[in-house]
Order: C-alpha cells, then sequence, then structure tokens
C-alpha cells in the first residue's frame, strides 16, 4: 500500500507532463523564416542602387556571388532592408545572385539582371488597361470620353495612340438608351473567329441622386476580323436574379454590373462580373452561363463575398475580375481587385477552383487566396509613385515564352480619382503548386528588362 501511495504521485506527475504532448506542440517549436520581397531584379547599364525587403524571424547572412554587386551590409536580424549598389555595364546584359542564408531555413536568391534591353513605367495614364496578343500584334483597348478606342502595336513595352472604335448613343426625344454615359473599363476578346468589347455603361448619374446603380454591362462585336475596323453594339447583357430563356435585358430586370469577362472552361462559356447584392451598395463578384458570346443564359451566382481583413480596408468591394489557366497544374483562377479604386488600399486577390471539373457556378467550389498577392503603397502625397494596385489583365511576351501582369496604378494617395491612376505591366511566375507569383509590384519609373522577343 505504501508502494502505491508513492507511485500514483509519480505516475499523475508523468500524465500530466505527457498530456500535453502531440501534434499541437509544433506550434510552440521555432521555425525560422527567411523571404525577400522578390526574386529577380532589373537594373539599367548605368551604375546605382536598388532595395530588397527581407522577411524574417532569426539573424541571416548576405552574400554577393558577383563582385559587380555590393550590398551595404553582410549580416542582419528580423525584418531589415538591404541597399544594393552595383557597378556600369558595357555588354548588352548580365546576371548576377544576391545570396541570403540562416540556419535551418532554405537559402534565399535575387537573381539580378543588368541589361541595355529595358523600358520604364508607367507606359501609358491609363485606368483600368486590357491589353490582349493576338498573333505577332498587342491590341491595347481603353475608354475615352464617350466611347472605346483600340491601339494595334508589335510592342508590349509601348502604348501607341488609339483610334476611336465605337461612341455612345445619345437621347433623342423619348428614346433614352441605357448606356449613355460612365463607359467604364473595356474589356477585347477572341472568341470563336469573332471579336467582343465588353464594357460598363449606363445613365446620369443627375438621374439617380448622384449614384452610378445604373452601371449595366453591354457587349460589341467586330463587323469584321479586323478589331481596328467597324463594330456594332448588340446590347445589354442579362445581369439578374430570375433568369427565363428568351428574356431581353433591362434596367428594370437586372442588377449593377461592371467589369464583366468572360471564359471558356470544359466547353461552357461563361461570364463573371462585379455586382451589387439585393439592397446594398457593397460588390461581390458573379458569375452566370453563356448561350453565346452576347447571351448570358443563366441566374447570377455568387462566388466571391469581400470577408477577409485584407479586403475591407475601405468598404466591402470585390471587382475587375480576370482569368488564369495553368494547364499544367491543372489550376484556373479569377484574380481579382478589393478595396476602393480610389484609395492607396487597392490590391489584388485570387479565387482558384478547387478542381477544373467542379461546378463555377458554386461558391463552394473556389478557394480565395490567403492574403492580397499583389499590392504596393508608396503613400506618395507630392510625387507620383505607386499608391495601390489593381484591375488587371494578362498577356504573354512576343515570343511566348514570358506571362506579363497589366494592371493600373493610382498615382497620388489622396483617396481620390483625380490625381490619376497609370497602367503598368511587369513579368510574372508560378509557384510550385500552380498558382501565379506575380512578385512585388515595380516603383514608378523603375527600371524593367524589355518582354523576351522584344527589341528595340
Amino acid at each position: 500500500m505504501k508502494k502505491l501511495m508513492i507511485l500514483l504521485p509519480v505516475f499523475f506527475v508523468l500524465f500530466s507532463v505527457c498530456s500535453g504532448c502531440g501534434e499541437d506542440d509544433t506550434e510552440n517549436i521555432f521555425k525560422p523564416v527567411l523571404r525577400i520581397n522578390t526574386q529577380e531584379k532589373t537594373v539599367s547599364n548605368t551604375s546605382g542602387s536598388f532595395n530588397i525587403q527581407v522577411t524574417s524571424n532569426t539573424t541571416w547572412s548576405v552574400e554577393a556571388k558577383n563582385t559587380w554587386l555590393k550590398p551595404e551590409r553582410s549580416k542582419g536580424d528580423g525584418e531589415m532592408s538591404i541597399k544594393v549598389n552595383y557597378d556600369a555595364n558595357t555588354t548588352a546584359k548580365r546576371s548576377g545572385v544576391i545570396r541570403l542564408t540562416a540556419e535551418g531555413v532554405n537559402p534565399v536568391e535575387l537573381i539580378v539582371n543588368q541589361t541595355e534591353l529595358t523600358f520604364a513605367n508607367p507606359i501609358a495614364g491609363i485606368p483600368d488597361p486590357w491589353i490582349i496578343k493576338h498573333g505577332e500584334f498587342y491590341y491595347f483597348c481603353k475608354a475615352e470620353g464617350g466611347g472605346i478606342n483600340i491601339a494595334k502595336s508589335s510592342r508590349l513595352s509601348e502604348f501607341p495612340p488609339t483610334k476611336r472604335i465605337w461612341n455612345r448613343p445619345y437621347d433623342i426625344g423619348n428614346n433614352k438608351p441605357w448606356n449613355v454615359e460612365n463607359i467604364w473599363a473595356p474589356e477585347l476578346h477572341y472568341i470563336d473567329g469573332s471579336w467582343y468589347i465588353y464594357y460598363a455603361a449606363g445613365r446620369p448619374t443627375s438621374e439617380s441622386n448622384g449614384s452610378y446603380k445604373m452601371q449595366r454591362s453591354g457587349v460589341l462585336r467586330a463587323k469584321t476580323n479586323d478589331p481596328m475596323g467597324e463594330w456594332e453594339d448588340l446590347g445589354m447583357l442579362y445581369t439578374g436574379d430570375d433568369y427565363q430563356k428568351g428574356i431581353v435585358p433591362t434596367a428594370d430586370n437586372t442588377s449593377y454590373a461592371i467589369d464583366l469577362g468572360v471564359f471558356h472552361l470544359n466547353n461552357q462559356l461563361y461570364a463573371v462580373w462585379s455586382g451589387n447584392p439585393a439592397g446594398s451598395g457593397d460588390q461581390w463578384l458573379y458569375i452566370a452561363t453563356m448561350e453565346n458570346p452576347y447571351t448570358i443564359s443563366s441566374s447570377r451566382s455568387v462566388i466571391s463575398k469581400p470577408d477577409k481583413s485584407w479586403e475591407v480596408y475601405t468598404g466591402k468591394l470585390n471587382e475587375g475580375p480576370a482569368f488564369l489557366k495553368n494547364k499544367e497544374k491543372g489550376k484556373f483562377l479569377v484574380i481579382y481587385s478589393c478595396n476602393g479604386s480610389w484609395t492607396k488600399q487597392y490590391r489584388l486577390g485570387y479565387l482558384v477552383l478547387s478542381d477544373t471539373l467542379a461546378n463555377p457556378l458554386q461558391g463552394s467550389s473556389w478557394t480565395k487566396s490567403p492574403k492580397d498577392v499583389f499590392f504596393r503603397c508608396d503613400d506618395t502625397s507630392s510625387v507620383d509613385g505607386v499608391n495601390g494596385v489593381g484591375h488587371c489583365s494578362f498577356t504573354k511576351s512576343p515570343d511566348e515564352e514570358e506571362d506579363w501582369i497589366v494592371y493600373h496604378v493610382k498615382n497620388r494617395n489622396d483617396n481620390t480619382w483625380s490625381s490619376g491612376r497609370s497602367t503598368f505591366i511587369q513579368k510574372f511566375t508560378w509557384k510550385e503548386d500552380g498558382t501565379p507569383d506575380f512578385g512585388a509590384p515595380v516603383g514608378w519609373g523603375e527600371t524593367v528588362a524589355l518582354p523576351s522577343g522584344e527589341s528595340r
């Protein structure tokens, strides 16, 4: 009995200590972290400097693998910025590596390309930019005044002069078209051998107490195979909750709809846009099937609501959907913008289809990125800078070897559109899991290597 009395406390202590052991304890084990804000950097052939932002929770070391690269520190601890100086270059192009190491974590490397074949952003002063590559040419589409313009170029890095291809209609007596004002965010698509433009428009805001609630989505079709030629207006698209076959879309039976774009998946054409839920000014992403490129054939379904902390800094807005496919990894993604486009909090997130055979009309088929995937704020008020980024499109380099993102930045931090938005482009890559790695948005006037296959 005495032995039992002695052993019981020992057993209890052992049990108490071990009962806390298990998988949950791994959360308390220190895990070193080492990251940098970009994996590739392009600089011009003249001497200069740039900064690397390090994210870490431990001590780390820096080493330049090339003598022409000169980091101003060799060690650091935690989060810190490293200034890197570089010498002038007399060759057409050279590459170097800066390597960061820390105990217990894989090294990270920054590739630095120094070349004379560069350009600088912005390439234009245009919001909601849309660039599509077709054959050997790029087509640039934009809203301008009361209509839509297109430009054609063999170069991605230069936004050439545009040509007006469509003008808004006007009120004539009692005939009051739905699309006479506020022409926004046109997107040019080539579908089944024809060119289409999807755009937003509406009635004057003076008719709705200053609001844009009458904005709807419409579609144009080119009359020939030349997008620089004549176009016809095919009218409003149905974006409501009560679709019936043969329904004629009107402002009364549809809902607010902007930034509409289309994609093919598993032999079905879909439309995705930004719209208001009933009775609210919030903006959600909706999807519907299409019978053809100018006819929506279902009621709208919600695929995204702004419900993450990084989506609701300035209002509850999801907008500007654009689409990416990674065939190798079997991924389909909707890249979208969130927060107010007039604010410095504008940024990108994404939705990924959990299975490309899943039903895209079901919100549960989509998974949202755990955090924003593309954001920068220089917080400049008196000079132009990158003060929020968003509303993107995607294209390829001239030789089809590189993927490029096209987006706009807000020029100032003033919480208005009046200071301007400008068009930027930059190369992006892919992560091992098949999702895009956009890197960090480049700075205002920052040197960028020309797209692969593009020469001066």
